[in-house]
């Protein structure tokens, strides 16, 4: 078995060796669930890009996510156990792949929400000693992960947030968005899009919330967690939130209220004139568009999804905070009348939280570029797939 072990790097060398003879540079990125698609599909969109990258996709729940990808480009954790791939990218390194030849591995942080202990890990198996960089978000997670001896120096890479970068830059057409979800569009929309957790907002008051921001003159946007519509119950109480939406929606009459099931929130934040959340990285994203924020304050959340207290802190820094659903309701006609009230502070949460934004996917194809090292190439990839080379 020592012999083996001590074999088993020289033949993966030899494999990868091998691998770069090809003309093509294959990655699979990972999707865990659908909102793992909106983070990773800007990068993997960037890659297919380059000549002779291939991206294929792959998932522990595959039912759920090969409709997302193009036709011929998913793969399952059992195909791609044991075939060759150049670079492997995810969202977290949970429920990662099992890759037997693969030659290198780039985590991408789906989110900034501070939530199940992820900008303190110490003790979590993550497994970070296997990936050839981590792209942080921000300077904030980077300097924890880098002071706590969970990343290293070279491992570490700040990168910013791809997910983001289309609605920096005023990528989507909030009228248009209304129009296509079916919105009335006499009156101003408000975005509800709670974390998952039974102590959530979804769950003390969800369906409240919406009926006060109809009552309030607002057409009311629904937008769950992925997790909340798992067909696991642990996720959602067994709760079937489709249904209780649905006979909201009934009840509020035509256009008053959409159930938007997509894996990408970024159009309707761009739709959204107010938005109300409890903890969540949308919330966060929203910031950036510097209008106006309603927290609803869901006492145990803090406990029950290990959400980092600064998180909370800087969060509601930059929004007003309710503790009712008529009090969000209150808060989202105030917001509206006084649109420029906490502007300051999104803009400045919105700079800390997310680095440079509109550029990311930049910065990103160009890191995973300079691993990929196509054959008869003198300069490396990233040189050649840079925007006008």
């Amino acid at each position: 078995m020592t012999f083996l072990r001590r074999l088993t790097p020289a033949v993966h060398r030899l494999d990868q060796a091998l691998g770069r003879l090809s003309p093509y540079r294959d990655v699979l990125v990972e999707l865990r669930t659908p909102v793992y698609h909106a983070v990773l599909a800007p990068i993997a969109e960037a890659l297919a890009d380059v000549p002779g990258v291939r991206v294929w996709f792959t998932s522990e729940t595959p039912e759920r996510l090969r409709p997302l990808v193009a036709a011929g480009a998913f793969l399952t954790h059992a195909e791609v156990e044991w075939r060759r791939f150049d670079l492997y990218v995810n969202g977290d390194p949970w429920a990662a792949a099992r890759l037997r030849r693969c030659a290198h591995r780039v985590n991408f942080f789906h989110g900034v929400a501070g939530k199940y202990d992820l900008d303190s890990p110490t003790g979590l198996p993550l497994g970070f000693e296997y990936y050839d960089r981590v792209a942080f978000i921000n300077r904030d997670r980077m300097a924890r992960y880098l002071a706590a001896s969970i990343v290293t120096p070279g491992q570490a890479v700040l990168v910013g947030y791809p997910k983001l970068d289309r609605l920096a830059r005023d990528g989507w057409d909030g009228a248009a968005v209304k129009r296509e979800i079916g919105l009335d569009g006499g009156r101003p929309a408000a975005l509800y899009a709670p974390t998952y957790s039974e102590a959530s907002s979804l769950h003390l008051a969800g369906e409240d919330i919406a009926r006060q921001l109809a009552a309030a003159g607002f057409n009311v946007i629904v937008k769950l967690h992925d997790r909340s519509l798992d067909p696991d119950p642990r996720y959602n109480a067994g709760i079937d939130w489709r249904a209780r939406f649905a006979a909201l929606a009934g009840e509020l009459g035509p256009g008053r209220l959409r159930f938007v099931e997509r894996a990408d929130a970024s159009p309707l934040l761009a739709a959204a004139d107010v938005m109300v959340t409890d903890h969540s990285s949308v919330g966060f994203e929203y910031l950036v568009l510097d209008r106006p924020l309603i927290v609803f304050d869901a006492p145990r959340l803090a406990d029950v999804a290990r959400i980092n207290p600064d998180k909370i802190a800087l969060l509601r820094r930059a929004a007003t905070v309710a503790n009712t659903a008529r009090g969000v309701a209150d808060a989202a006609v105030q917001g509206l009348a006084h649109p420029d009230a906490l502007s300051e502070a999104r803009r400045r949460v919105a700079a800390e939280m997310f680095f440079d934004p509109g550029r990311a996917t930049e910065r990103a194809r160009s890191l995973l570029c300079s691993l990929l090292q196509p054959a008869g190439r003198r300069q490396p990839l990233a040189e050649a797939a840079r925007p006008g080379a």
